[in-house]
């Protein structure tokens, strides 16, 4: 008997030994999926590039030349009168941006990438033009060459604009910024004649690939937006006031106060300018099947999922006469192994989820095949079939239940503990009720 329990031990010792060599094809299937999705990512960034890639909106913003004059003495004694050319820059009053994103999908390769066709009203108010007002230590105001600037990450994906409305006036927008500091984008040259209170607005026809966002440079600024992609994540410095997700997409309002967004209302362009780029309230649409991360969350259950499949078999050792060998239990662990490699393989053609169900299903049918092959017994064939099934079933539960798959799977190694217990209660009293 001892003997016997010699053997047993080894037993564990050599299935343990051959779990965690179940690591090394485990790391080759996950270097494969990393390299499939930097695949992806290149298509979206190749799409991007074409369509139009993250974008922000920045301002508008009001941008007027002024001069310093001053005076110094030349180097032979005269007194002359010189002047400095600088940039202020002047953020609206109020600043309303209405959105509606309708999200449509672009192919390269095998890829599906996500993007929007966003349509814009921006609407606003400009108010204290008075020319003191802006001259503060400064002597003039060039108000001829006075412009509205708007920042737009990837101007190439601008597929309209309506001109700029300008208390009474229409204004065509033109190509560029002018400006290093805001990037590109676009500009309107405005009238000489600007009044102290000035209403504007436009429309612009935008796309896009990933996020939607704006920089809240108004002392007021809101932002209204509606979409048809139901899976929206909000990011950026502020989360949406009021927000409404259903199954045609989403609803979300902002409403950002001058306190809250730690800028100026004016400044001189180059005398600590802020940042404009980094301070912005933004969603992105956030695809959740992507296959990709799916299946690299699964392959870091792979060991525990071959170590539970082992464990059935271990224990179906203890409990009936049939022994299974070593190499059949290797061959058990590449047929789970090559489970991820199928379902990778398949996600990339059909929707996860029949990409499941089919590796599922013909991994479980491989295995109960090999099981009746060396075993000969129809019962334990089904039983191995409906163990297996039953733990990828989990495995596809643990997948879906992101904030609470570490309980779950803690759960399941609690449940796979126990049988083991179960299996082996009565090891020590064979030992003792055994002669010698």
């Amino acid at each position: 008997m001892a003997n016997k329990m010699n053997q047993l031990s080894i037993r564990f010792l050599v299935v343990g030994a051959l779990v965690l060599g179940m690591l090394i094809p485990l790391v080759f299937v996950g270097g494969v999926a990393d390299e499939r999705q930097r695949y992806y990512a290149q298509a979206v960034d190749a799409i991007a590039d074409s369509w139009g890639g993250e974008q922000t909106i920045i301002g508008p913003l009001l941008v007027v030349p002024v001069l310093q004059h001053y005076t110094a003495k030349s180097d032979d004694g005269e007194v002359v009168q010189y002047h400095r050319r600088l940039q202020r820059v002047v953020v609206p009053e109020t600043l309303s941006l209405t959105v509606s994103l309708d999200h449509q999908f672009r192919h390269r390769a095998i890829y599906e990438v996500p993007v929007y066709l966003a349509n814009i009203s921006v609407s606003g108010r400009f108010t204290g033009l008075e020319t003191e007002a802006l001259i503060g230590r400064y002597d003039e105001v060039v108000w001829e060459e006075a412009k509205l600037v708007l920042g737009i990450q990837s101007t190439h994906a601008i597929s309209e604009a309506s001109s700029l409305k300008w208390s009474a006036a229409k204004l065509p927008f033109k190509a560029g910024t002018g400006h290093e500091w805001l990037g590109s984008g676009v500009h309107v040259s405005l009238p000489d004649n600007l009044e102290a209170n000035v209403d504007f607005e436009f429309e612009l026809q935008l796309k896009g690939t990933n996020s939607f966002g704006m920089a809240p440079v108004g002392s007021k600024s809101s932002m209204k937006i509606d979409s048809t992609w139901p899976h929206p994540s909000f990011q950026g410095q502020f989360l949406p006031d009021q927000y409404e997700v259903h199954d045609g997409g989403f609803d979300a309002q902002w409403s950002i106060h001058e306190l809250a967004r730690n800028l100026p209302s004016s400044w001189i362009v180059g005398m600590g300018d802020p940042n404009l780029h980094t301070t912005r309230a933004s969603v992105v649409l956030h695809n959740p099947i992507s296959q990709y991360h799916v299946i690299e969350r699964g392959i870091k259950y792979g060991v525990l999922f071959i170590a539970l499949t082992y464990l059935t078999f271990v224990c179906f050792e203890l409990t009936t006469p049939i022994r299974f060998h070593y190499v059949q239990y290797g061959v058990v662990g590449l047929g789970l192994t090559l489970f991820y490699m199928t379902l990778l393989s398949l996600s990339e053609h059909m929707s996860f989820a029949l990409a499941y169900c089919l590796a599922t299903g013909l991994l479980t049918g491989l295995l109960s095949w090999y099981v009746h092959s060396i075993a000969h017994s129809k019962s334990l064939t089904v039983s191995i079939g409906v163990i297996v099934l039953s733990l990828y079933i989990v495995l596809y539960t643990l997948l879906k239940l992101e904030a609470f798959a570490l309980l779950a799977g803690t759960s399941v190694l609690l449940i796979g503990l126990a049988a083991l217990m179960y299996a082996t209660r009565g090891l020590s009293e064979r030992v003792i009720d055994d002669p010698p």
